[in-house]
């Protein structure tokens, strides 16, 4: 299984111990939020592109 850890800075221990790491190299808590938010959002997008095709009803 992939694991996928939502970072800030330079991801610190957790960067050594997943499969991918997605950081956000900002120490602006909230700025570094949006941009996971966003994030996420673009791999469910993906995700469910993959899984039901690019154009569902």
């Amino acid at each position: 299984m992939l694991t996928i850890a939502f970072k800030r800075a330079d991801g610190g221990l957790l960067c050594s111990e997943v499969g991918m790491l997605v950081n956000v190299p900002l120490m602006d808590i909230p700025r570094i939020q949006e941009a996971h938010i966003i994030i996420g959002h673009i791999i469910c997008e993906i995700v469910e592109n993959e899984l039901f095709g690019e154009f569902r009803n």
